[in-house]
């Protein structure tokens, strides 16, 4: 019979978590604040080089907060993707702080492209807005992988013969 209790044998599949990588845009990133509490914010992101990049400003608390304490987390579903809301991915992270110019170069452009792949000129704007004096790319690297696919759940009821 299924398991309720234990889901992990309902984990994503590798293809599956690449796909939910190309398809969603928008995680939620997670931190602690100086007083312990966890808060999270939801940002555009792209996933390179084995690891979730976004951006924000030098001003911002969390950025205070992940040089301080870099330990985090980042939660990615397939809400308003062709994968649906039963899957999703939490990655512990370790986060990095970057302001280099090198970097910033790289990110502005791979996100610009991402958001705007087939048009040059937004991907332009994209970059010239984001090239501000403040601006940091958090670089989010896995450290461990927590995931969930509902479809899996779901194929093991059916198979019981279990229905509404």
């Amino acid at each position: 019979m299924a398991n309720l209790e234990e889901v992990s044998q309902y984990a994503l599949d590798e293809d599956v978590r690449e796909q939910l990588f190309a398809l969603q845009r928008v995680c939620s990133v997670c931190w602690t604040t100086s007083d312990g509490w966890p808060v999270g914010v939801t940002h555009r992101y792209i996933w390179e080089r084995g690891r979730i990049w976004v951006t924000t400003s030098s001003q911002r608390q969390r950025v205070k907060a992940l040089h301080k304490r870099p330990k985090s987390c980042v939660i990615i579903s397939g809400d308003g993707t062709e994968l649906g809301p039963d899957r999703t991915l939490t990655l512990k992270t370790r986060c990095s702080v970057h302001d280099d110019r090198e970097t910033l170069d790289w990110f502005y452009a791979a996100f610009a492209k991402a958001l705007h792949p087939d048009n040059e000129s937004a991907q332009q704007g994209l970059i010239a807005m984001f090239d501000t004096p403040r601006r940091v790319v958090l670089e989010l690297e896995p450290v461990q992988e927590i995931s969930y696919d509902g479809t899996k759940l779901a194929m093991a009821i059916a198979k019981e013969g279990i229905t509404d």
